[in-house]
């Protein structure tokens, strides 16, 4: 039996989706896994994933646990062109989702719309239309969509909100906008690797793709050739890659360097074959425009129609700033990477002088990805669980130990 449930794995990441291979990696470290479905007021369908709980009969007393009432919720949510699967890309001692679970936590695990997992829609998927998108339509129709879906299946009143990259520029952009509706729902904001401006950001994809002159090509190519979703996983991206990595390492740390991690060596190479078996996992065109955009504006900006079309959408011939200033009851605590090219710490620290209720900032020895994959993890393991317990805690005195692994190796089990 044993050896037929290894069989199944191997054959869920070889020949099946990556999503079936989600569900055996959190069971396969003791966990139970859900998926839900959540539809936006604008018919995006969008996926979660969600531990609940642990399994019956591993080493913990999984019956105590799951007899813990009142779990309160945490929204993990991802970066640009990512999926939830980065936030279980470490070993199980150190991947967030399995550390907040074995906390107390009700996890639950956003998709965005447009990725892999999220490409559900009223809408033909073949339409311009429907990649008509970027990080703002995320923060005015998908979270709310997903929090009050939580909230309602939890029956709790508020959620601690994570995200990273991407997953943070959604959740500035809602608060400046529309903060009433979220302070009613979010405790606490965690920024990990916090995207806001991109005055400094180094990273030489960034800096390639946002002067005018190539941000104007590759929205001209992008139309003429009909292309308007980009990064998505297929074979080319997600399955060479972990191949390439498990084989050359060096190419993949190349990669980071490349795009967003100063320094790869700052990251468990052997954890990276998981992370690039899985990303990237999609997006809009759009949603690179408006990054590209922010990087050349050197401010926060809305996504610019042109000037004509700023006219219709905003009246006015230049996009609106976001403003943080006006972000004043969410606690928001930024974890920040001295390292990280794509959310520099020069532009991080700007930030920090602009919010009101910023309630914890440090700067680590991190990059980009090493949010996900870095060697030391004590960053999250005791600085965004000492965030939690002050804003969020669990019903938990004390974090229990991993859980007896039906395989005993932490290798990576998508080959």
């Amino acid at each position: 039996m044993r050896s037929m449930f290894a069989k199944s794995i191997v054959l869920c990441g070889m020949i099946l989706s990556s999503q079936c291979l989600t569900q055996e990696l959190v069971e396969e470290n003791g966990f139970i896994f859900e998926e839900h479905l959540v539809t936006t007021s604008d018919n995006y369908i969008l996926r979660l994933f969600r531990i609940p709980g642990m399994q019956e009969g591993n080493d913990l007393n999984s019956t105590e646990y799951n007899a813990i009432q009142n779990k309160p919720p945490v929204l993990l949510q991802h970066g640009l062109v990512d999926s939830a699967d980065s936030w279980l890309a470490h070993v199980s001692s150190k991947a967030p989702g399995f550390v907040l679970a074995r906390s107390g936590y009700d996890v639950w695990f956003g998709n965005s719309r447009g990725n892999k997992y999220s490409l559900g829609t009223h809408v033909d998927i073949n339409q311009k239309d429907y990649w008509a998108f970027s990080f703002e339509q995320m923060g005015d129709l998908d979270l709310p969509a997903v929090i009050d879906y939580i909230l309602q299946v939890t029956k709790q009143q508020k959620l601690a909100y994570m995200g990273h990259s991407q997953g943070t520029s959604q959740m500035y952009y809602a608060l400046a906008e529309n903060e009433n509706y979220f302070a009613d729902k979010v405790s606490v904001f965690i920024a990990l690797g916090p995207v806001i401006r991109l005055d400094h950001a180094p990273s030489k994809v960034f800096q390639f793709v946002s002067s005018n002159e190539n941000r104007k090509l590759l929205i001209d190519t992008c139309n003429n050739l009909g292309i308007n979703s980009i990064f998505e996983a297929n074979w080319l991206t997600t399955d060479s890659m972990r191949l390439i990595c498990g084989a050359i390492p060096q190419i993949c740390e190349y990669a980071l360097e490349f795009a967003t991690d100063k320094d790869p060596s700052l990251d468990d190479v052997s954890r990276l074959q998981v992370f690039f078996g899985h990303y990237p996992s999609g997006s809009s065109v759009r949603q690179i425009d408006h990054y590209a955009q922010i990087v050349e504006a050197k401010e926060f900006r809305r996504y610019d129609y042109g000037e004509s079309g700023n006219m219709q959408k905003y009246n006015q011939t230049v996009p609106p700033l976001i403003d943080i200033t006006k972000i004043s009851r969410v606690p928001i605590a930024m974890f920040v990477g001295n390292q990280d090219e794509a959310a520099d710490a020069v532009d991080n620290e700007w930030a920090k002088t602009q919010l009101k209720t910023l309630a914890f900032y440090q700067e680590y020895a991190l990059g980009h990805s090493s949010f996900f994959v870095a060697k030391d993890f004590s960053f999250f393991t005791t600085d965004v669980m000492n965030v939690l317990e002050k804003f969020h805690p669990a019903n938990l005195t004390e974090p229990l130990g991993e859980p007896k692994l039906i395989s005993q190796n932490e290798a990576p089990i998508n080959l």
